[in-house]
């Protein structure tokens, strides 16, 4: 009976070849999952800041001041600083601040996913007047879980009516 050539890999380079692999995920995993973490803060930050953004347009359009606040339910004003829970932007007619019910809500944000906080500095709402200026000035925090390094992100609302962000070291 003749013998051929056998093919395969022996245990010695399998083995070598797992622990080469096991260390390489061991190095991009941590990497991957902190990317992951980044890339949600960033998308968080754009969409709250075009919101802010939507609401300013909104009251040039309309010519009337528009208001977003924080909302648990998308329907009234949570009268809360913490606008992790959503927020609502809508037509303020009165100008009060609260969506009442004369007052239709443009448009609403659900609450944040992933554990990350928003929270305002000093109120719950910011108003924007006819000519898309601020009823005063405002500040967001925004917080991943476990935050460390320059990982958090401030987002500023001029008395002027313009929404900027910046990165932050986190507290």
């Amino acid at each position: 009976m003749a013998h051929g050539k056998q093919r395969g890999y022996t245990l010695i380079e399998l083995m070598l070849t797992l622990t080469v692999l096991s260390v390489l995920l061991g190095l991009a995993i941590p990497s991957f999952r902190d990317m992951v973490r980044n890339n949600r803060i960033t998308a968080q930050t754009n969409e709250f800041v075009g919101s802010l953004n939507f609401a300013r347009s909104e009251a040039l359009k309309r010519s009337n001041p528009v208001t977003a606040c924080a909302s648990d339910d998308g329907a009234t004003c949570s009268g809360d600083n913490d606008w992790s829970t959503g927020w609502v932007v809508f037509a303020d007619v009165n100008a009060n601040g609260l969506l009442d019910n004369a007052e239709v809500a443009l448009q609403t944000w659900p609450a944040i996913d992933g554990g990350i906080t928003l929270s305002a500095t000093t109120r719950p709402f910011v108003r924007f007047g006819a000519t898309g200026v601020s009823s005063g000035s405002e500040t967001f925090a925004l917080l991943k879980p476990g935050c460390t390094g320059n990982f958090a992100r401030e987002i500023t609302v001029g008395t002027t009516g313009r929404v900027g962000s910046a990165v932050k070291a986190c507290p």
